[in-house]
């Protein structure tokens, strides 16, 4: 039974989620918070399967899965790998309507607050489950950019 629970519904209502995301950032204290939503992102990161990634775009293609259809934390998700010297160095996602991005933003503007993403420690998770099938090495979140609205963003990750 308790392997059914997970998948019992497909979706939440947003505005359900919304209310939740606000009011854990809200709530929790700045002190706490970047030290809870770190672990938060990744247990959730955890969860991807890396078990049949032998490559680079089987990741990306398995990395994208998890976030839209797995996770559904945004419809959209373009994962690309950068190369430099033939080696994969860097992995950038633009994600163009992430789901916590605007109960952070409402936080921000209307009680001043100050959101913490988790996102990029997901990532950082998942990347430790490849990180020695595809050779990386000293994973770290490297930048967040904002070129558009709301929900809208590029990540990127080093991974050598």
């Amino acid at each position: 039974m308790a392997e059914e629970l997970p998948h019992k519904f497909k979706t939440v209502p947003y505005a359900a989620f919304f209310k939740l995301w606000y009011y854990i950032q809200k709530e929790l204290p700045d002190d706490l918070k970047k030290q809870l939503l770190t672990k938060v992102g990744k247990a959730i990161g955890e969860e991807f399967n890396a078990e049949s990634i032998e490559n680079i775009d089987q990741f990306l293609a398995a990395a994208k899965r998890f976030v839209v259809d797995e996770w559904g934390i945004t419809d959209e998700a373009n994962f690309e790998s950068v190369v430099e010297n033939g080696e994969v160095v860097k992995i950038t996602d633009r994600l163009s309507s992430c789901k916590m991005c605007f109960g952070n933003t409402y936080f921000k503007l209307h009680d001043a607050g100050h959101p913490v993403c988790m996102f990029p420690h997901v990532m950082l998770a998942m990347l430790g489950k490849v990180r020695n099938k595809l050779g990386f090495k000293n994973l770290a979140f490297e930048e967040v950019k904002k070129p558009g609205p709301i929900g809208e963003c590029i990540m990127t990750w080093r991974v050598k």
